[in-house]
């Protein structure tokens, strides 16, 4: 008996929890949003992502594109949320990464924003990337959510990222 009233005791909780995520700041605000998903990707060497949080930043089918050129040749690659959240946990992360905004500029209209924003990580290695990414959000449900999102890594150590995404707002 002790063991069912302790079950339903953590299924109340869990459903508490998760009705009050939507009412916390980050959900409120189109740019703590899209800093949120680089406050969660970045860890210290030996600890994990949190991917079960991550997953409740985005709509369930949110997509994720990563664009450039190789070899000269412009390509992408997609991949769905649950794809995206499997790369999460690859080895490259769990030794230690960091990543931050390096300038934004946010668009936002009748339940809709748009979010470009310039960035730069460093990995285990000390190896820095620069890039642009572009998020594209919805309100719904009483929160923001992230739809898609779209990035370029840098060819030229950021020296060819516009300027005008590099500015802080």
């Amino acid at each position: 008996m002790d063991k069912i009233k302790t079950l339903e005791l953590l299924v109340v909780v869990l459903i508490g929890t998760l009705s009050n995520a939507q009412d916390r700041e980050v959900f409120q605000n189109v740019n703590e949003l899209v800093k949120e998903t680089q406050r969660v990707i970045s860890i210290a060497p030996g600890q994990v992502i949190d991917t079960a949080y991550f997953r409740t930043l985005f709509l369930p089918t949110a997509h994720f594109s990563v664009v450039g050129k190789e070899d000269g040749v412009y390509m992408q690659e997609t991949m769905g949320l649950d794809e995206f959240l499997e790369t999460l946990t690859d080895e490259y992360y769990s030794l230690g990464y960091h990543e931050e905004s390096t300038g934004e500029i946010i668009e936002e209209y009748n339940g809709m924003a748009q979010v470009i924003q310039s960035f730069e990580g460093l990995d285990f290695e000390n190896e820095t990337g620069k890039g642009v990414g572009s998020y594209q959000l919805v309100y719904s449900e009483g929160r923001w959510w992230i739809a898609n999102m779209v990035w370029a890594i840098s060819s030229d150590n950021g020296k060819d990222i516009p300027k005008k995404y590099l500015r802080k707002q």
